[in-house]
């Protein structure tokens, strides 16, 4: 054979480019299985045919290089221990996901820490950046203010639009966040924002702010390369403009983007939270289809990608050193905001506790609810609050208003009031229906979430007894009425006293009446919160015991958030 021979395959159907080496060896090649993050895809495919120009011999075999490109999180999903017999095309012996976090949640799983026992040294990195198109950017006061995610998310739940900066044409603020289970710059965006001290940890309060971060996502796409695609294809600017809006990205995604020279270029913001780095680390798998042969070429390609040569190949493509430097890149504009330093606000991942309470947070938030709220008006509720803070009633009213924040657009929620001859002798009234909190009432005019904030100050108002065994009852079967399959179907009733109400229920008869309205394939869940001493908790948590619910006390406002966002998140 000749001293050099190249042969390059190419499977379109895969996604897969092989390239072969033939010099001093025989027989059939090893193929080295690459699996990288879809943004490296093309880089390190052409550092892996320049490694195949060169001679290479294993103990006597020919050495190929297959390289695919695949979402991190998916990879990290498929693996297994026992991939051995795997084609190529399937396998894994080299894993170079965008972030070092993927790896840690793989090894997380059961049986899959002996994978990751090799050290797996960075080839690249990237900030996480806030994308936004230029002109937008340009709106916000860009590069001169500064620009935080929580400034926008908490504009946007406020009903900001980009009005208010000058461009009515771009209708409502949207904000775009992704999925922090399939996206890195996701993931780093939202823990950005949580650990609002960056000191690595999340606490009980820092995790509120995933929960205003969860309601300003207006814009539904799952990773950063989803939005990207979303304006490469929209080729009218002032139809894109009124579409996009703000999200997540590498620095080298918007890099990339505006080299091919768009319409409207994107702009790299590092939001004012600090920037956390995708680090693209190199994982040779610890496993028994990676045989000593396998390890040596890994070994020897990867000495290629941290040459010179390598560390061109990425900065070209938008890419910064390991040791997070412009120093290799070529063509990054620095008025679209790439290649700013950021070693001052610079930050490390929180701990994998904290990440890990982050995310099911997240996913959580992102469950859909059906609530009716049911919330005591008797007398007693003009009463000082345990705390001091203010009437009962008024502590209550301010709770209530911050759980409607909690809802996606999509859940449904409701609100009734109770106390003693309200209707009649009726002693609970419906003040908003059950229905999607991002919608209208069935006058199809006045916005639902408006309807309850306004009636929870206006109408909330203390009178009368405590009508608690009749409305439970009633409120139980409304939820049951209306039940969505597939969400959390929920009763909350707030009360700061005993049953008041002569002839009605008595607690047995509410008891069996709840046992015997209860569906176990319409399971409707209860939660009681027994505001102040004067609320009977033994006597809420027998009746919520009787559907499968919950009863707890509250002396405060701050109770009241915590005991509303642990029950809709499953906490």
């Amino acid at each position: 054979m000749a001293s050099t021979v190249v042969l390059v395959v190419v499977l379109s159907g895969l996604g897969v480019g092989y390239a072969l080496q033939a010099g001093e060896c025989s027989g059939d090649p090893v193929v080295l299985s690459v699996v990288t993050s879809p943004d490296q895809r093309d880089v390190v495919r052409g550092l892996a045919s320049s490694w195949q120009r060169e001679k290479h011999s294993f103990d006597g075999h020919c050495g190929s290089i297959a390289v695919r490109g695949q979402e991190s999180a998916a990879v990290g999903q498929s693996l297994s221990p026992t991939q051995n017999g795997a084609g190529p095309s399937q396998r894994v012996d080299v894993w170079m996901p965008d972030s070092s976090t993927w790896v840690t949640a793989t090894a997380a799983r059961s049986g899959m820490a002996k994978l990751f026992a090799y050290d797996r040294p960075s080839v690249a990195t990237s900030p996480i950046v806030l994308a936004a198109p230029r002109p937008m950017a340009d709106a916000l006061g860009w590069p001169t203010k500064p620009v935080s995610w929580m400034q926008l998310a908490l504009q946007r739940i406020g009903g900001r639009t980009w009005k208010d900066y000058g461009h009515p044409e771009w209708g409502a603020l949207r904000i775009g966040i992704g999925d922090p289970r399939q996206s890195m710059a996701a993931l780093g965006t939202l823990l950005s924002v949580v650990d609002a001290d960056a000191d690595t940890q999340v606490d009980e309060t820092e995790l509120h702010n995933a929960l205003l971060l969860a309601r300003a996502d207006t814009m539904e796409k799952t990773t950063s390369a989803a939005f990207v695609r979303t304006l490469s294809t929209t080729a009218d600017t002032d139809r894109l403009l009124a579409a996009a809006g703000p999200f997540p990205a590498t620095e080298q995604q918007v890099a990339a983007y505006d080299a091919t020279t768009p319409a409207v270029p994107l702009t790299a913001i590092h939001p004012t939270e600090g920037t956390i780095f995708a680090d693209y680390p190199y994982v040779t798998l610890a496993a028994s289809w990676v045989d000593p042969v396998r390890q040596e070429i890994a070994a020897s390609f990867l000495e290629l990608l941290q040459s010179r040569e390598g560390r061109d190949a990425y900065g070209k493509a938008g890419f910064r050193d390991p040791e997070r430097t412009t120093r290799y890149v070529r063509g990054f504009e620095p008025v679209q905001g790439m290649g700013s330093p950021v070693s001052a606000g610079a930050r490390p991942l929180p701990g994998d506790d904290a990440i890990v309470k982050t995310v099911v947070f997240w996913t959580a938030l992102q469950r859909k609810a059906n609530v009716l709220a049911t919330v005591d008006t008797s007398g007693s509720m003009a009463d000082p609050a345990p705390d001091r803070s203010g009437a009962r009633i008024q502590v209550v009213q301010e709770a209530c208003i911050r759980a409607i924040t909690l809802f996606s657009p999509e859940s449904g929620v409701g609100l009734w009031k109770f106390s003693t001859d309200l209707k009649g002798k009726q002693d609970y009234q419906q003040l908003v229906p059950i229905g999607p909190v991002g919608g209208t009432l069935p006058d199809g005019k006045t916005p639902r979430r408006a309807a309850l904030a306004t009636a929870i100050r206006r109408d909330l108002k203390p009178h009368g007894w405590t009508a608690l065994y009749n409305t439970i009852d009633a409120a139980y079967r409304e939820v049951q009425a209306h039940y969505q399959p597939g969400r959390l179907n929920l009763l909350v009733l707030l009360t700061d006293g005993k049953n008041e109400t002569p002839g009605g229920l008595t607690r047995p008869q509410l008891v069996a009446r709840l046992r015997a309205t209860m569906k176990p394939d319409r399971p409707v869940q209860v939660i009681a919160i027994g505001f102040g001493s004067g609320a009977d908790l033994r006597e809420l948590k027998e009746i919520t015991s009787a559907v499968g619910g919950k009863a707890y006390s509250a002396d405060s406002g701050s109770d009241i958030d915590k005991i509303f966002l642990s029950t809709l998140t499953g906490r």
